[in-house]
């Protein structure tokens, strides 16, 4: 018995005699981080302190990630950061800012992610988000 991942380049297989699953490079070159969905929609009335956004962004493999939240004027209001232990990046915010000032308009959103495994480059994504 055997699997192949289609992102990592790897097969996996059971080894009968040791009963073990034993990991070996396929030569395949390991995928580069990719976005494979996102749900970025607010509530009406955008994030509040019961009710936060809560972005989900699916990736094709492990990432650490950091959040960006800029006002109109490209000021930085807030930064979230985390790592996935599988590949959805779960956020969340109360559209409060670094100062614990909440300040109604659109913000600009920035997801970079690095793949956990080292290989390929970072991804970053952007949008925005209403705060009322």
């Amino acid at each position: 018995r055997w699997a192949a991942d289609r992102f990592g380049g790897h097969i996996a297989y059971l080894n009968g005699t040791l009963g073990e699953v034993s990991i070996v490079g396929s030569g395949v070159p390991a995928s580069a981080l990719a976005q494979m969905e996102a749900q970025t929609a607010t509530l009406p009335g955008g994030p509040t302190n019961l009710n936060p956004w809560q972005p989900v962004w699916q990736l094709n493999k492990p990432a650490d990630w950091t959040l960006t939240l800029s006002n109109a004027t490209g000021t930085v209001m807030r930064t979230l950061t985390g790592a996935t232990k599988g590949a959805a990046v779960r956020a969340a915010w109360d559209g409060y800012g670094e100062d614990g000032r909440r300040t109604a308009g659109t913000y600009t959103w920035k997801l970079t992610a690095q793949p956990r495994d080292d290989q390929g480059p970072a991804l970053t994504v952007t949008g925005t988000v209403a705060v009322n």
